[in-house]
């Protein structure tokens, strides 16, 4: 911001310097040149006045003297008899040329280095008009005699110009710096939200409009933290709430015997711990050192393959046909093992819920150029609305839609796409492409394809 501004203020104020110096030097050449030759001629008028009153060579020779053009060598009067008095540099024919003309005639004549005025005198009283008797006064004006001092003049217009400027920056700079500080208290203040900080708030001194901007984002930011309180108060209630009828479901199954209640039993003790994680998690904690990158990394095939153990019983019980298909190197992708179950849960329990009992379902993990794919299709119907069905809180089939759209999320964490296609078993087919860890992948690219047909 700082920059920003004093590169503004400097254009303009170079612009507009540029401007002045270039019509105030105009000025003052077009004023010195008039001056100039208007000097030049009142010189000459003076020296014409003294030869038409007496043209004694001697006479006008102190005259010229006295003169600055004479002194500088510059002023001459060509006498009737052909005498010249001071130095000459018109040629001889303009000088007869004005003599002939007659008295009172007055004209410049451009040579190499300047312009030579010559001026005809008036014959003495008592000679003849004719130019016999006619004087001619002759000035030297060199070519950048009448602008001698612009350049002088112009290199201090230049050095004011550029204090002007530097007086402007600085005067610029001052006057921004509550308005900057200002600038600066709200960046900050989103950086902090942006990291997670949601009770940061902005103490902002300067011009008005940023203070009201200031306290409406302080105001948007009280409302979010209230309605996050809520919603995490809720979240946990609802939680707890869940807690007395997942103990009577557990005491109920404990006689119940065989490979079925040990089964049932499992699955109330997986969901007794995520109904304790969502109670732990509603309040955010910060991470222990050390220990966020461990965290967040997983073998997608081997969580693929525990808890297919869970899936696979139950489709034995439905009399569904399982196809799994898993690589044997490890797949690791930038998720936590419970992120990496709650997408396979997902899709998994879609298929349990959408596709008739005996419909058979394939899951496959597969790990190609730095990328770790999961595979999940079926044999029930196709998605009616791709684009809808990633959609958070849309469903085709009654139920809560936030099955694929912890999918979706899950996967874009990592950098990755979910394409819904139309597998080969005839219908639905859903492939999570993750970013395999510590892999290197374009910074830009698509996010949640939606494809009807392919395969």
């Amino acid at each position: 911001m700082r920059r920003l501004l004093a590169r503004a203020v400097t254009l303009a104020t170079v612009l507009v310097a540029v401007v002045m110096i270039g019509v105030t030097g105009l000025w003052a050449w077009w004023e010195a040149r008039e001056r100039a030759e208007a000097e030049v001629r009142s010189q000459a008028h003076m020296v014409a006045s003294v030869a038409e009153a007496d043209p004694d060579p001697a006479l006008l020779r102190r005259v010229v003297a006295s003169t600055s053009a004479g002194a500088r060598g510059h002023l001459s009067v060509h006498l009737p008899d052909g005498t010249t008095v001071g130095a000459s540099r018109a040629e001889g024919d303009d000088v007869a040329a004005a003599r002939d003309d007659g008295a009172g005639f007055e004209g410049a004549r451009e040579i190499v280095d300047g312009t030579v005025y010559l001026l005809a005198v008036a014959a003495p009283e008592g000679g003849t008009a004719d130019g016999g008797d006619v004087s001619v006064v002759e000035v030297y004006q060199p070519r950048w005699e009448a602008t001698t001092g612009l350049g002088r003049a112009l290199g201090g217009l230049v050095v004011v110009a550029v204090l002007v400027v530097l007086g402007a920056v600085l005067i610029t700079d001052r006057l921004s710096r509550p308005a900057r500080r200002a600038l600066r208290a709200l960046a900050d203040t989103a950086v902090a939200i942006g990291e997670g900080r949601l009770n940061a708030r902005i103490r902002v001194h300067g011009p008005r409009d940023l203070v009201v901007l200031g306290e409406s984002i302080n105001a948007i930011g009280e409302r979010v933290q209230g309605l996050l309180t809520k919603e995490r108060e809720m979240a946990a209630d609802v939680s707890h709430r869940l807690r007395t009828p997942l103990t009577a479901l557990r005491l109920d199954t404990e006689t119940l015997p065989g490979a079925e209640g040990e089964r049932i039993r499992d699955a109330i003790a997986a969901l007794e711990r995520d109904v304790d994680a969502i109670i732990r998690d509603v309040r955010p904690q910060e991470p222990a050192p050390g220990r966020g990158e461990a965290e967040r990394s997983c073998d997608l095939s081997e969580a693929v393959l525990d808890r297919m153990g869970f899936w696979s019983m139950l489709a034995a019980d439905q009399g569904r046909e399982v196809t799994l298909d898993l690589p044997e190197a490890p797949c690791l992708v930038a998720l936590n093992r419970d992120e990496c179950v709650a997408v396979l849960d997902s899709l998994v329990g879609n298929v349990f819920r959408y596709t008739p009992a005996d419909g058979p379902f394939a899951v496959a993990v597969v790990e190609h150029a730095g990328w770790v794919t999961l595979i999940v299709e079926d044999a029930g119907p196709e998605f009616a609305d791709p684009a809808a069905a990633l959609r958070r809180g849309t469903s085709g089939g009654g139920s809560t839609g936030l099955g694929l759209d912890i999918v979706r999320h899950a996967v874009e964490a990592t950098g990755g796409t979910v394409h819904l296609e139309r597998g080969k078993l005839g219908g639905a087919r859903v492939r999570a492409r993750f970013a395999q860890l510590d892999v290197p992948h374009e910074e830009e690219q698509p996010r949640a394809w939606r494809l009807r047909r392919s395969g």
